[in-house]
């Protein structure tokens, strides 16, 4: 993977490499030797050594044996980061998150809309939940969750044209494929306040998803989920809990 796949550009400064390098750490669940980053960022593996000492020395890249991954610095550093419109909505929402969780038992997600993907804000697993490649930070294309298809269909009309310009990855035999049919899923969450995803980004999972509204209620700040495997469950179950709970929130915060 060339540089320009890691973030968009090739860096031409110092700072620009490093940050490429960080992109690069980041994108793996296992720590990367010199050769490995270097494939993946494009750069020289030399260049990498020199850029990777200086991090360790600055505390954001630590080593294990000879393999780099991050460190310390960078989770202090992400978790005081204010993202989405509503600022502080993770420690706002948390009492609302854990009381879902603690009424449903069930895997709950908090995001909020990030170009033409949702960012994951916050998370708790349920009991014997099915496996999902989801964490707090990382990312999933906006138009394969029901929390994406929330955040768009109440989204400004830049952003939801941004969404539908956007490629459509199948994930699953039932991720939406087009802009026709994601057009088709925002009026069915418009017209119901609330949407679905069917197996639609992880196979045997499923779930429902609602709005958090801006204190002038004309668009989603941020969206909540709750997700539970197929077999043996119906999410609709939860239904009532889930659209309590998104309503809940978003009085708290018009009230400031």
């Amino acid at each position: 993977m060339s540089s320009n796949e890691v973030n968009g550009h090739s860096p031409d400064t110092s700072v620009g490499k490093g940050l490429t390098v960080l992109d690069a750490l980041s994108r793996s669940r296992l720590p990367l030797g010199v050769s490995d980053i270097a494939s993946r960022t494009g750069m020289a593996k030399s260049t990498v050594h020199r850029l990777l000492n200086a991090m360790i020395v600055h505390g954001y890249v630590s080593k294990e044996g000879e393999r780099y991954l991050l460190a310390e610095r960078v989770f202090e550093l992400g978790h005081r980061v204010q993202v989405g419109p509503a600022k502080g909505l993770r420690e706002f929402a948390a009492p609302y998150v854990a009381d879902l969780f603690a009424a449903t038992r069930q895997t709950i997600h908090l995001a909020v809309l990030s170009g033409t993907e949702i960012l994951y804000i916050d998370k708790i697993s349920g009991v014997g939940a099915p496996k999902m490649a989801t964490r707090i930070g990382g990312r999933r294309p906006a138009y394969a969750t029901g929390l994406g298809k929330v955040l768009v269909a109440f989204a400004p009309a830049a952003e939801v044209k941004r969404n539908l310009e956007g490629k459509f990855r199948r994930f699953t035999a039932y991720t939406v494929p087009d802009a026709q049919r994601m057009l088709q899923s925002m009026a069915r969450v418009r017209e119901t306040g609330f949407a679905t995803d069917n197996e639609e980004s992880f196979l045997g999972v499923t779930c429902l998803a609602a709005p958090i509204w801006s204190p002038d209620g004309t668009r989603a700040v941020a969206a909540i989920s709750l997700s539970c495997p197929v077999a043996g469950h119906s999410p609709s179950r939860f239904k009532t809990a889930l659209m309590g709970t998104a309503d809940q929130l978003s009085a708290a915060l018009s009230q400031g």
